[in-house]
């Protein structure tokens, strides 16, 4: 039976002194758990669920937290997955073990998204290592940046990160491209602020001051942009906001694949993961500007931007104010209906 632990404090509180290391894979699988669930995803809406059985970890989507009217296929839902079962990589090799990953057949759960089974002992790299570490600092910020720029090394690190999962990451440079996309983000904003079904879905994921919820947007982690604003504010003004921040970011970036299939979504998430992992240990934050890949017709001139294949995200990184992180739930609320829990 697995047991399941989570801090009282929530996943954010998880120590390697809560490891058991000579604890049943289970026991062991539980502690990672709660660094995988600290993983960025739409809106914080966090949307897995996990299966544990013996040394092995079933990743699903979790449909019910899918934001439909903008995602529809469960696209981003599913790179939020692949972000959360990198990190749980992550966690198995910082505690000792080889993992093997294998993608679901045709046969399986249609949410199943990936298996990952621990696969005996193993060393971290120190790469590996400083990625772990940087975890728990790795938060997303919606507030300006400070101006200052992103050394050409890093953006480099970041390039071959990403072509290391199997997906191409575009730095958006020069003012007339980081216009074009900046346009194309307050498009999108403005397309979506125009659709009564989506407004009501997006707001449903933004939490007031003092709400108990742990998954959505709290108010003081918007960016001067809290849920009364949200809800007095014309999408064009939204829009106008999203564009200053859009076109002023010290970097400017594009996920894209060469397919659009499931397992391209995964990769996706594992290596914004990554790349945010990497920007969070040189201090780092992230925000994102996914509205024009989740409006079909504008999806197609983010891809002619990036110049690759099929876009899955659009994010900035850059120098942040102090930030707190958005809420977790416990891993006990994230594993599948009818597991047992001790």
């Amino acid at each position: 039976m697995p047991a399941v632990f989570s801090p009282s404090a929530g996943p954010r509180a998880v120590t390697d002194a809560d490891f058991p290391q000579d604890g049943p894979p289970e026991a062991q699988l539980a502690v990672m758990l709660n660094w995988a669930v600290q993983a960025p995803s739409v809106l914080n809406t966090q949307p897995w669920r996990f299966r544990v059985s013996g040394p092995e970890v079933e990743v699903f989507v979790d449909r019910a937290r899918v934001v439909r009217s903008v995602d529809p296929e469960a696209r981003e839902a599913v790179v939020s997955c692949g972000a959360a079962l990198f990190t749980l990589r992550l966690a198995a090799h910082h505690y000792g073990f080889a993992t093997i990953e294998t993608a679901p057949a045709a046969s399986d759960d249609p949410d199943l998204v990936a298996r990952l089974r621990l696969a005996g002992p193993s060393r971290a790299t120190e790469a590996e290592e400083a990625l772990f570490r940087a975890i728990r600092h790795r938060h997303t910020n919606r507030d300006p940046y400070a101006d200052f720029a992103v050394p050409g090394a890093l953006l480099d690190a970041f390039r071959a990160a990403a072509e290391d999962e199997g997906v191409h990451l575009h730095v958006v440079q020069g003012e007339a491209e980081r216009g074009a996309l900046a346009d194309l983000v307050a498009e999108a904003i403005r397309a979506q602020g125009e659709d009564e079904a989506t407004v009501a879905e997006l707001r449903a994921w933004l939490r007031p001051t003092g709400d108990a919820r742990a998954d959505g947007v709290p108010d003081d982690v918007q960016g001067g942009w809290d849920r009364l604003s949200y809800l007095r504010t014309e999408a064009r003004f939204l829009a106008a906001e999203a564009r200053r921040l859009a076109h002023a970011a010290p970097a400017l970036l594009v996920i894209s694949t060469a397919t659009d299939r499931r397992a391209d979504w995964v990769r996706a998430g594992a290596a914004l993961q990554r790349v945010l992992l990497l920007g969070a240990a040189e201090g780092l934050a992230a925000s994102y500007f996914n509205q024009p890949t989740e409006v079909a017709a504008l999806r197609p001139e983010v891809a002619a931007i990036a110049g690759h294949g099929h876009p899955q995200v659009v994010f900035r990184l850059g120098t942040p104010v102090e930030a707190t992180g958005t809420p977790r739930r416990r891993v006990a609320d994230v594993l599948r209906p009818g597991d047992p829990v001790v």
